[in-house]
């Protein structure tokens, strides 16, 4: 199964002299069990794209199917039924918390579900250990009490408490500190790689899309201008460049290692990737 995008298109504020295409024709699939990364520069129409997914904003022309189910013309418990399979995660979600304590802030999507007080409970317990959340420390306390850090985990354990099967995440870990975005990554990784959960993350740090998508949709002024593995984008540098983005660190030392005379024959986006090739550039003999 799958999410598939056909000929989007949305326009903000039309028949007005502000108005502006945000799509344009975009289509894509991504599909059940992948890591898809969309990135993009600023007004580039990538969140516009995430809010796509579930409905939140609909196309002013072209279609958005969720298994199947299209799911802006779908009767309206298929619908709802559809869209309830995909999680988003805001930017800056810790500003969507509002209830008074941790506990009741996550318990509020599965309560809404209609679940049982037991099956709450388990599943609030499941999330909070998931980002790292001591129950009994934290369910009681107020969430505006906490760190910026922590606040972020609360909302994203609301919706992994959800358990979607397509998690969106627009820009996940903007503005938390290098550790707490270590953390962070680690997570939604292991959210795709033992939970099996599909997915969709919005970004502009191609060194986070090189460690951990399986597929890139580069965006730029409202025109999707590439989607394809991480290795065939990362190579139309020109594309990169165009849409305001910088290639993964990885890539410019290699460049710089190549353009100091060290005979790279690959230049990789990985730091798993780069390793291997300036290993077997040393055995080949290559560097003095």
């Amino acid at each position: 199964m799958s999410i598939i995008l056909d000929k989007i298109k949305y326009v903000y504020m039309p028949r007005t002299p502000y108005e502006k295409v945000a799509l344009n024709d975009v289509s894509f699939t991504i599909e059940e069990g992948e890591f898809v990364a969309i990135a993009g520069h600023t007004g580039s129409g990538k969140s516009t794209l995430m809010q796509q997914l579930n409905g939140l904003l609909q196309p002013f022309a072209g279609t958005v199917e969720v298994d199947g189910v299209n799911i802006n013309k779908a009767k309206s418990k298929e619908a709802i039924a559809a869209r309830r399979k995909i999680g988003m995660v805001f930017q800056y979600p810790e500003q969507q918390l509002f209830e008074e304590t941790v506990y009741a802030d996550i318990a509020f999507g599965p309560k809404n579900y209609g679940l049982t007080p037991e099956e709450i409970e388990t599943r609030v317990k499941e999330a909070m250990d998931f980002v790292e959340l001591d129950y009994s420390l934290y369910k009681d306390k107020s969430p505006f009490a906490l760190s910026g850090g922590q606040m972020r985990r609360v909302a994203m354990a609301g919706i992994i408490a959800l358990k979607p099967k397509y998690l969106v995440l627009d820009e996940p870990t903007a503005g938390l500190d290098p550790q707490m975005k270590r953390t962070i990554l680690t997570k939604i990784k292991q959210l795709h790689t033992k939970e099996g959960t599909t997915i969709v993350m919005v970004s502009h740090n191609m060194d986070d899309i090189a460690e951990l998508a399986d597929k890139v949709a580069i965006m730029n002024q409202g025109n999707m201008k590439i989607f394809d593995k991480p290795e065939v984008v990362f190579n139309h540098r020109d594309i990169i460049t165009q849409a305001g983005l910088l290639e993964p660190e990885v890539m410019q030392l290699m460049d710089t290692l190549k353009a100091a005379g060290v005979p790279i024959s690959k230049i990789a986006s990985t730091k798993e990737a780069a390793f291997k090739e300036i290993l077997a550039t040393l055995k080949r003999g290559g560097v003095d």
